[in-house]
């Protein structure tokens, strides 16, 4: 497995990184080529968020993205965290397209697969469908009443309703705006530009 590791408001040590790769080399396991990936440990230089350590991982498979992301106060943990996921994905990628695509009716590898009446009519269908219609779409509307407030007051509003973002109208300037809650624990306010 070749990966590129990089670091944000970290030192790259070469134990870490050994750790990294050693971790990552058992989802190597599940294929016979050799796989790239990109991981990127980043610290999070805020005081107020407890989880500061993140490790990212990217891996490319045949054009499907493999990602997993974990976050802990200890990289260590963080990378045996994303390092557990992605061996997770992988080994589902592989058992339910990779094997599938890749063998025919007597195992062999590279041959179209041998498929049922029911398997076969199911592939057609999927090769006809527009990708563009499975994007996700809007399956609910809902409709209420904006109060002018204040954004402190929205921001506590929010809260009472379990939120993570709440429209009103700004009683200062007469606006629609929206307070939302940050990453760093504090509050955002979108205002629109006159």
């Amino acid at each position: 497995m070749h990966v590129t590791v990089t670091g944000r408001n970290i030192d790259l040590t070469p134990a870490l990184k050994d750790y990294l790769l050693e971790k990552l080399k058992r989802a190597q396991k599940h294929f016979d080529q050799p796989l790239d990936a990109t991981a990127l440990l980043s610290v999070a230089k805020n005081p107020s968020i407890a989880n500061n350590q993140t490790a990212e991982v990217t891996l490319k498979v045949n054009g499907t993205v493999i990602r997993g992301e974990e976050s802990t106060e200890n990289m260590y943990a963080s990378i045996d965290l994303v390092a557990d996921k992605i061996e997770r994905q992988l080994r589902k990628y592989k058992t339910r397209y990779w094997q599938r695509a890749t063998k025919n009716h007597k195992g062999e590898l590279g041959a179209r697969p041998v498929l049922t009446e029911e398997e076969e009519e199911f592939a057609i269908d999927a090769r006809v469908i527009n990708f563009e219609e499975v994007k996700p779409k809007i399956v609910r509307s809902k409709r209420f009443p904006l109060k002018p407030m204040k954004p402190e007051e929205a921001a506590s509003h929010m809260d009472l309703l379990g939120h993570d973002f709440f429209m009103f109208i700004n009683s200062e300037t007469q606006q629609v705006n929206t307070v939302y809650h940050r990453r760093d624990g504090n509050y955002g306010l979108i205002e629109p530009e006159v």
